[in-house]
């Protein structure tokens, strides 16, 4: 249990130094950082910043992965993961314990409007600054977080 918490803070490390330095030098063929423009739109009234490189989502085949991912856990496996403290080790330093503090470029979990299966993607993949985590979690634990993350949402 004790290595679990060092992996975890020395993974935060990592995390925080990436996102402080802007960039992430160990990934290749990495997709271009996203850069929110300097200006503001009005939308419905409120002024908010544009990400001007943000894409549409994952691609069809993360999102068959994704299926694929979810389709080989059970429900009772991911029931038996603790999300919570999954989700607080590993994505609470720019999400936040509540999804909504968004630092270094973190998206606010608790207006997401994503599915499971793009939630699911997203993790196991990473998108922009966010680091993927295949290899970090188990599948199931993917699930799980991806799960626990909709409890998030207002």
């Amino acid at each position: 249990m004790k290595a679990q918490h060092i992996v975890g803070l020395l993974f935060t490390i990592i995390i925080l130094s990436v996102g402080c330095n802007g960039e992430n030098k160990s990934r290749k063929n990495s997709a271009p950082v996203p850069v929110k423009s300097a200006s503001t739109e009005k939308n419905d009234g409120k002024n908010e910043i544009v990400d001007a490189t943000q894409s549409d989502g994952a691609t069809p085949e993360q999102l068959a992965k994704a299926k694929e991912i979810i389709a080989s856990v059970s429900k009772e496996e991911v029931s038996s993961i603790n999300a919570k403290k999954l989700y607080k080790m590993n994505c609470g330093i720019c999400h936040g314990f509540k999804g909504n503090m968004m630092i270094n470029g973190a998206k606010d979990l608790t207006i997401s409007k994503i599915s499971l299966q793009e939630s699911v993607a997203q993790v196991y993949f990473g998108k922009g600054l966010m680091t993927p985590f295949k290899g970090v979690l188990k599948d199931a634990e993917i699930v799980a977080v991806s799960t626990y993350v909709e409890t998030l949402r207002k």
